[in-house]
């Protein structure tokens, strides 16, 4: 079986590239790679300075997505758009990748990522349910989502075709130590670890841990990862008189993995628009209690009590995601019990290397493109996408 993967390249983003990294190595399926999207400095990796200008890189990607179908001849081509408002132009490019397969008369499996928080509930599909976007979509042979809200969301718009439930990656760098026991250690050491931008809840996180440091000098944040907000973030650390807060940067490979071993706590307090982070799943699987929202498919994953605390957003200002002193409430909860985080870590280490290592997330994958190929539902026999929740076993 051969499968073309349309995916974005490292420089528009890095989650997508990086699932795909991860779970590359155990596909037993013959795979090629067409990578897309607007390259962006602050994500890392490297690209053309021509593919900066839009019209070129469009018609680039669609001739190469074009001639991969002719010369390579795929039995699959898997498209990974996202579900995003202020991106429409992307989920048109996609839509046009999609009518380019399947008037080469490919199949095609759409996995979507992002799924902007906008859109969730909606009675139409973004630019209306017979809006070109949508009936390209509609006419692709299969479906993945990253949780069961967008599977509802899907049904509505006039997806018939199977819809599959599946979770992104722990990447083998974070698996290849024992999980961590809870944060025995000295100290309470908060992890942020993901794109820098005010919607992933990181100013909030700043302030929080301003009043947790004016408490308990044992707390430390570090926050990871590069983004648009990043200098600004910065500075407003700086002006809330707390220097210490950690900036690595973008990272990767072993030093993300350190990143991880050395946390007491994972906070995500993001209202973006989430498909199903794999910073939370490395965290998880490296026996980190997560502080996080339920954006996107965080809901199907996390439970309240069991992975840590889940928080309620406020919308008390325009560039809020939550209160504060929400944040720092619920990380002293788990930094001033011991045994519950323990306890919490256990179940998380576990859950997470059992449903989210590469070689599981790739053998899934596998059993949906054979589905494809073969036109039976994996989920009917019990095989393929993730539909039990959380705490269910």
């Amino acid at each position: 079986m051969k499968v073309l993967i349309v995916r974005d390249r490292e420089s528009a983003g890095g989650g997508i590239f990086n699932y795909y990294q991860a779970i590359s190595p155990y596909l037993s399926s013959e795979h090629r790679f067409v990578n897309i999207g607007q390259p962006h400095g602050h994500y890392g990796g490297a690209s053309s300075a021509l593919l900066r200008i839009t019209i070129v890189r469009l018609f680039v990607e669609w001739a190469t997505v074009f001639w991969r179908c002719v010369w390579f001849r795929p039995d699959i081509v898997h498209v990974n758009p996202g579900m995003d408002a202020s991106k429409c132009r992307a989920l048109r490019r996609d839509a046009v990748t999609v009518r380019i397969a399947l008037l080469l008369r490919r199949r095609v499996l759409v996995f979507w990522r992002g799924w902007e928080g906008s859109w969730v509930g909606k009675a139409e599909f973004p630019g209306g349910n017979q809006g070109f976007p949508a009936q390209a979509f509609r006419a692709a042979n299969a479906q993945i989502v990253l949780a069961s809200r967008f599977k509802e969301d899907l049904e509505r718009w006039g997806f018939a075709c199977p819809i599959h439930i599946e979770t992104t990656v722990a990447s083998d760098d974070c698996l290849k130590a024992a999980p961590a026991e809870g944060g025995q250690g000295e100290g309470i050491h908060l992890l942020f670890l993901s794109r820098v931008e005010e919607m992933k809840g990181v100013f909030e996180l700043v302030e929080a841990y301003r009043a947790l440091a004016a408490r308990n000098p044992r707390y430390t944040l570090t926050i990871a990862g590069n983004g648009p907000h990043l200098e600004e973030l910065r500075a407003y650390a700086i002006e809330l008189g707390v220097t210490d807060v950690r900036f690595p940067g973008y990272v990767s490979g072993v030093v993300k993995a350190e990143c991880y071993r050395a946390a007491t706590l994972f906070c995500f307090p993001s209202a973006h628009g989430e498909g199903m982070p794999n910073a939370v799943l490395e965290a998880m699987a490296n026996g980190l209690p997560v502080i996080a929202s339920d954006a996107g498919g965080l809901r199907d994953i996390l439970e309240d009590g069991l992975t840590g605390e889940i928080l309620t957003r406020r919308g008390v200002e325009p560039r809020k995601c939550f209160d504060s002193e929400e944040i720092a409430a619920a990380i002293e909860r788990l930094a001033t019990d011991q045994k519950m985080r323990a306890e919490i870590s256990a179940y998380n280490g576990a859950y997470a290397r059992k449903r989210f290592a590469a070689p599981v997330v790739a053998g899934r994958l596998e059993a949906i493109y054979q589905s494809v190929v073969s036109g039976i539902d994996p989920s009917r026999s019990g095989a393929g996408s993730i539909e039990v929740p959380c705490g269910s076993e």
